[in-house]
């Protein structure tokens, strides 16, 4: 990583809730986000720790989620889906000594995140849930701080993304365990800004991770902000990586993005919480498919998701009785390319939200 990438990581880690103002408002965010693919078992896992408000005044909230392949479980755990999904969410009371700012460490029963300049570290554990992940990772992927302070509901939220980590570590699931090495792909994102959950906001984003017949690598992120139920967005957005290196960026109207839903409403899978017990009986239409075209004067982009896993997520605000719903899906993908008048035909694994 050469020096202006190194000044850019820093900028982005450092894009974290103001301690040092006295009256600091309690809807500010900071949404530390990490996804573990491996394409050659399948296997996918989504970490994401959120600070919310301030010491003593806030939270740590912590969702862990992982999804097996069948051909990965053992006669203890087979289930009927072809991929079958475990996972845990906890909050914690932000008590002052939980979060040091530099170099940033998370710390609570069940989690510990430290990111300091290129390295990171997450440690998370679930006793009850038999759910445990030690992963560590150096950045190697370009940075990009792709908005400081876009309006956001009442508010404003920005975005700090590297789509790429070599990583090594473990994965432990009711009991058996997984090395984690460098062949396995890890993203990392922040997300950081001053919003309440339940407003008039949602979005839709995903990170896929391909590899060609030739064996080359690449990475696509997705990123459209919306309102509650999608009829008004932004600016929408894919950056294509090859291997660690920013390649294409398709943006605006060159991109038509696509979801398909269940016909009928059934209970999703929720991960556990108050939240997920108070909406219990609350059935719900699902997405089953995503496609993507794009297209400019130069390239081209035709992308399918197919999902093969989804759960729900509801996330309530800390201060008054709203919520909003986070439709996490993973699945395959497959992906044609045409760069510089290149077609590349590649397939992998990602990883998508959509939230209203």
């Amino acid at each position: 990583m050469n020096v202006n990438e190194q000044v850019l990581l820093n900028r982005v880690e450092a894009l974290r809730i103001p301690l040092e103002d006295p009256a600091l408002p309690l809807d500010w965010k900071d949404w530390y986000h990490f996804i573990v693919l491996d394409l050659k078992t399948g296997i996918r896992l989504l970490v994401n720790a959120t600070l919310i408000g301030k010491p003593e005044q806030g939270q740590m909230q912590v969702s862990f989620i992982v999804n097996l392949p069948s051909t990965q479980i053992t006669p203890e755990l087979e289930s009927s889906p072809s991929v079958a999904t475990f996972g845990t969410t906890f909050s914690l009371d932000w008590e002052p000594d939980m979060v040091c700012r530099h170099p940033l460490r998370l710390q609570g029963k069940g989690i510990n995140l430290e990111i300091n300049g290129i390295n990171s570290s997450v440690q998370v554990h679930d006793e009850r849930a038999q759910l445990s992940l030690n992963v560590q990772g150096q950045a190697e992927a370009m940075p990009l701080l792709v908005t400081e302070d876009a309006p956001f509901g009442s508010g404003f939220i920005g975005w700090g993304l590297i789509p790429g980590l070599k990583v090594s570590g473990d994965l432990s699931v009711c009991g058996r365990s997984f090395a984690i090495d460098h062949d396995w792909f890890c993203y990392h994102d922040r997300n950081f800004g001053r919003f309440r959950w339940g407003e008039d906001i949602g979005w839709e984003w995903f990170v896929a991770y391909v590899t060609d017949k030739k064996g080359r690598s690449f990475t696509l992120v997705l990123d459209k902000r919306t309102n509650k139920d999608h009829s008004v967005s932004g600016l929408p957005y894919i950056f294509i990586y090859s291997g660690t290196r920013l390649r294409k960026v398709f943006l605006g109207a060159t991109l038509q993005i696509d979801w398909d839903w269940s016909a009928t409403a059934s209970l999703p899978l929720r991960l556990p919480g108050i939240m997920a017990s108070l909406f219990g009986d609350r059935t719900v239409s699902m997405p089953q498919q995503l496609q993507v075209q794009a297209a400019d004067d130069q390239d081209q982009l035709s992308l399918t998701m197919a999902f093969d896993a989804t759960s729900e997520l509801i996330v309530p605000d800390n201060q008054s009785r709203q919520y909003t719903f986070i439709e996490e899906v993973t699945g395959s993908v497959d992906v044609t390319l045409v760069l510089q008048g290149e077609t590349i035909q590649a397939k992998g694994f990602a990883y998508g939200e959509y939230v209203h």
